[in-house]
């Protein structure tokens, strides 16, 4: 379960790269997404703060309470796919992104560039 709640995490990280593009409450396009990447994010999940750093070359890496993974992502459609070494057990996972304020929301969990 922690692994699962690790990958969420860091796969939502990804949508906090930076500000603008869409107003409160909108879903990202594809283009909307890209222009937040690449980027770092941060966020708080059960107490630990998690981060994730993504590269304009499709490569990620990402921390959480002392544990480590790096992995891919790519955008397709309207949804960012990311694929973990490790976490999610290697299975590539794609979600929408909505913003909101100057944060952005992904599968229940607020995060914010930094």
């Amino acid at each position: 379960m922690r692994k699962f709640v690790i990958a969420a995490a860091c796969g939502a990280l990804i949508f906090a790269a930076n500000s603008g593009a869409a107003t409160a409450g909108d879903v990202l396009s594809a283009k909307q997404i890209k222009k937040f990447i690449p980027g770092r994010a941060k966020a708080k999940i059960m107490g630990s703060k998690v981060t994730m750093r993504m590269s304009r070359g499709g490569y990620l890496s990402a921390k959480w309470d002392g544990e480590r993974d790096t992995g891919i992502w790519r955008v397709n459609k309207d949804q960012l796919c990311i694929k973990f070494k490790k976490w999610m057990n290697g299975a590539t996972r794609c979600s929408s992104v909505t913003k909101s304020g100057n944060s952005y929301r992904v599968a229940g969990i607020t995060f914010s560039k930094y």
